[in-house]
């Protein structure tokens, strides 16, 4: 059984022969569109890849300093090579700025939120925001069949839906 779309309505028809008339529209059709699945976007699609790293014994200054460098908002932090936590640009004006603290003085171990919430690259974008909104966090760690593969953020989800309402003005 194939599923048919009308090319003046987009009503999908399913069975084996396609009707001469689109039952919804009524337009007379010579021919149907092979109706395909509608894409789900999953966090792939949005992922920053090759995130930003930093040694959890570093300094919270040398970190703003890295993040400030390359434009990011926020940092994977490694404990013997391995990715174990995150700073953000909220956790140095939280932890450090608002208490008037001293960057070059404390290590980023100690302000990094740890564990990181991490979601599947093949999770759909819908779950991620839901899990973002949950646990009231703009950051998730994505992982590739377990393997670190960077950070999903609200920026990059927002920042992709202004790219996608800009073109549409185009």
């Amino acid at each position: 059984m194939g599923r048919w779309e009308c090319y003046r309505c987009g009503h999908i028809f399913e069975g084996e022969k396609t009707p001469d008339e689109c039952p919804n529209c009524h337009y007379s059709l010579t021919f149907w569109l092979e109706a395909a699945e509608p894409k789900v976007a999953t966090v792939r699609n949005f992922v920053k890849t090759d995130p930003l790293t930093i040694d959890a014994n570093s300094s919270v200054l040398e970190a703003a300093q890295s993040m400030r460098d390359k434009k990011v908002g926020n940092i994977l932090v490694l404990i013997k090579g391995v990715p174990t936590g995150i700073v953000t640009e909220r956790d140095i004006l939280n932890r450090i700025a608002a208490y008037d603290l001293l960057p070059s003085s404390i290590p980023v171990r100690k302000i990094m939120s740890s564990p990181m919430i991490a979601v599947e690259a093949e999770t759909p974008l819908s779950e991620a925001v839901r899990i973002m909104a949950e646990k009231r966090i703009r950051t998730l760690f994505v992982t590739d069949g377990g393997k670190p593969l960077g950070f999903l953020n609200m920026r990059a989800i927002v920042g992709d839906q202004f790219r996608v309402a800009k073109n549409l003005e185009s």
